[in-house]
């Protein structure tokens, strides 16, 4: 149940920083398939940062519990992939 919870505030959050108003960049990529958990959006998150970018929900508004569903978008002059 407490696991259910963090996932949703975790997801929550994620949703409230979309604005879908985020341009095409070639750095940008898809943080993968299956289900969204917290040991994997935690592992996502911290390699979307390393590569310069921040972890954004799709603006189409897929399924938020899959992590197909969610990018790492790294703006012009992140670090390289």
């Amino acid at each position: 149940m407490i696991q259910r919870l963090v996932l949703c505030a975790g997801m929550a959050a994620l949703t409230a920083c979309a604005n879908g108003s985020e341009p095409a960049n070639p750095g940008t990529y898809t943080l993968g398939r299956g289900l969204v958990s917290y040991d994997v959006m935690r592992r996502a998150k911290d390699q979307c940062t390393a590569d310069g970018g921040a972890v954004r929900p799709k603006s189409e508004g897929g399924d938020t519990a899959q992590m197909s569903n969610y990018q790492c978008v790294i703006p012009a002059g992140g670090k390289s992939q």
